[in-house]
């Protein structure tokens, strides 16, 4: 027995654009992505639903938030924990057009001013100046070469959690007065050593296979071995290609240009100011 059509399904929300990826569809895990017109996706406005779930602080931080959403309003990507984070920019710029328009109002100080003013941002603009570079996912480095991968949501997610606490825990330390100088340099060494684990643990996510002596070792207890036992160079090499790339993806500052009594004021002749996609206001300013 099937449920009759709704009626009103012909008023269900529908796609408002269709949008490429920076990544081309590449490093996503088989399944987590289904194009829905060769290379494009089709995105769809927020719902009342996903519009309150972008202002929930606490799915906020965990990235719940955001992957909902995703899930809502771009379903070809189907699983955005995996999704490489030079993706990210470029879907959540079309998820604000599919809901909201191209435009965008931006408020900002004028350096060297207290004076505040408002832009109207094309955001199609800025979609069209990210970074679209290829990823180069081949590190050589002495006696062996690696495979590696842009981050992930969800290794980005766990990373900025991880760094939060440890954070926290600097602050604490710091503003606490039970603990004389030698305890707290024992706590910021702790600290230390965490962030050290965090970065390695990082480097180890990023390895998809090592190739030595003709054989491509794909085993993640062989690799992480290997990563706890390699040197320093060849970790800085493997850092290097990782911090180099990533830039891509990334929505670009838009140049901003004073007036002639702002300049008299003190402010600069131009300067860059950046499109925060921070959720509290990317998804709630109209214009």
């Amino acid at each position: 027995m099937t449920n009759p059509q709704n009626p009103l399904a012909k008023f269900f929300r529908q796609p408002a654009i269709y949008t490429t990826l920076p990544s081309g569809g590449d490093w996503y895990p088989q399944g987590a992505l289904v194009f829905d017109n060769e290379k494009e996706l089709a995105v769809y406005p927020m719902t009342a639903k996903d519009e309150m779930t972008m202002n929930t602080p606490d799915a906020l931080l965990n990235g719940e938030s955001t992957v909902n959403v995703i899930r809502s309003c771009v379903p070809g990507i189907q699983d955005p924990w995996m999704m490489p984070v030079l993706d990210l920019d470029s879907v959540m710029i079309a998820i604000r057009i599919a809901t909201y328009g191209h435009m965008m109002d931006i408020t900002v100080t004028v350096p060297n001013t207290e004076d505040k003013v408002t832009y109207n941002v094309d955001l199609r603009t800025a979609g069209d100046k990210i970074d679209k570079t290829k990823f180069d996912g081949y590190v050589p480095a002495k006696d062996v070469s690696f495979k590696i991968k842009p981050m992930s949501y969800r290794q980005l997610t766990n990373l900025q959690l991880r760094t939060f606490e440890q954070q926290r825990i600097i602050s604490q330390v710091i503003d606490t007065n039970e603990l004389n100088a030698s305890q707290k340099q024992e706590k910021f060494a702790e600290i230390f050593g965490h962030m050290t684990d965090l970065t390695l643990a990082n480097m180890k996510e990023s390895i998809l296979e090592v190739t030595a002596d003709g054989q491509t070792i794909t085993d993640r207890v062989y690799i992480e071995e290997f990563v706890d036992n390699m040197d320093g160079a060849t970790a800085d090499l493997i850092k290097k290609r990782l911090d180099a790339q990533k830039g891509i993806g990334k929505i670009q500052p838009i140049t901003i240009t004073p007036t002639k009594e702002q300049i008299e004021k003190g402010a600069p002749k131009s300067f860059e100011q950046p499109i925060s996609m921070d959720n509290s206001n990317f998804f709630v300013s109209r214009s």
